[in-house]
């Protein structure tokens, strides 16, 4: 099974985007949000990213979507903490968040082809200039 995890510095913004994306997955993706630094305030955590990519993961790619740049580097530092059979199955998506989750989720529902699944969330990036 695909894991998909959201990192945001807001973990409101993570449930939400969650929220929307479960909407479209029909229990093909296992969606884990990682939102929000400890107590509730803004920002990110590596433990609380690695322990997301730890539930995502089920013997499966685990894709992450980050929000903005230290939610990537927390990402990296997270990924580094994981144990290595699940290390070498992440990827950290270089895809707008919204629109990139909701793209790879629904081409989840397609196919299992994890390239596949991450160009379409990068090609996500266009979809503004429809």
């Amino acid at each position: 099974m695909l894991g998909l995890v959201i990192v945001s510095h807001s973990e409101k913004v993570a449930q939400g985007i969650k929220d929307i994306a479960e909407q479209m997955n029909n229990g093909m993706v296992r969606i884990i949000e990682a939102g929000g630094a400890d107590e509730g305030r803004i920002g990110t955590n590596p433990l609380k990213i690695q322990a997301a990519i730890e539930a995502a993961y089920d013997q499966g790619p685990v894709l992450i979507f980050a929000d903005l740049g230290s939610a990537i580097m927390n990402a990296e530092l997270a990924i580094d903490l994981v144990d290595d059979q699940i290390k070498k199955q992440i990827t950290i998506v270089n895809a707008p968040l919204v629109e990139g989750v909701i793209a790879a989720v629904i081409q989840a529902t397609i196919t299992d082809d994890v390239e596949d699944i991450i160009q379409t969330a990068i090609a996500s990036k266009d979809l503004n200039k429809i």
